[in-house]
């Protein structure tokens, strides 16, 4: 029985190439080490500064717009006395339930001390309190009937001086 050699075709030729070079790089691929050394890292909020944190949390109501006002320059000029950094939240909050996610992201901002202003956010602080209990809370005229256990609360005539002190007493720790 004699079998018959036919010279290869272009396209069987072209095929058989295509089927190597296939093969070659999946095959590279699945042999190649795995390296995570060039992975995007994942990034966290991080203050570099190294000095602790103020935030103002309030509403952005109309009945609250005079106490929020006054309580961000008062916050402003104890960040400049101290070396403490400052900023401010205020948003559209009905009510604790519609604030609460923003402290909680002011914690997790690491904010030291959190200000609230406003009655939304004034109504989150016990909530806040008890899963952060590593962060100072202050409250600005707080309502009346709000258990505060674990914030401190400040009168409008006490705003300039207690939360002076509040801020101070973050630098001096820190």
């Amino acid at each position: 029985m004699k079998l018959a050699s036919r010279p290869p075709t272009r396209r069987g030729l072209v095929l058989a190439t295509l089927a190597v070079i296939l093969l070659g790089t999946a095959l590279t691929a699945w042999l190649q080490p795995w390296d995570n050394s060039h992975a995007v890292p994942k990034v966290a909020a991080n203050d570099y500064s190294g000095r602790p944190t103020a935030c103002l949390a309030a509403d952005d109501s109309v009945a609250s717009a005079q106490v929020v006002q006054h309580t961000w320059t008062v916050l402003q000029q104890a960040g400049k006395d101290n070396p403490v950094n400052v900023q401010q939240l205020v948003v559209t909050a009905k009510g604790p339930e519609e604030a609460a996610p923003y402290l909680s992201g002011l914690v997790a901002q690491h904010c030291t001390l959190i200000v609230t202003a406003g009655s939304a956010f004034d109504g989150a602080v016990p909530a806040a309190v008890k899963v952060s209990p590593h962060v100072r809370f202050a409250v600005v005229d707080p309502p009346a009937g709000v258990d505060l256990k674990g914030a401190t609360a400040l009168t409008g005539d006490q705003l300039v001086d207690q939360l002076g002190k509040n801020v101070h007493d973050l630098a001096a720790k820190h």
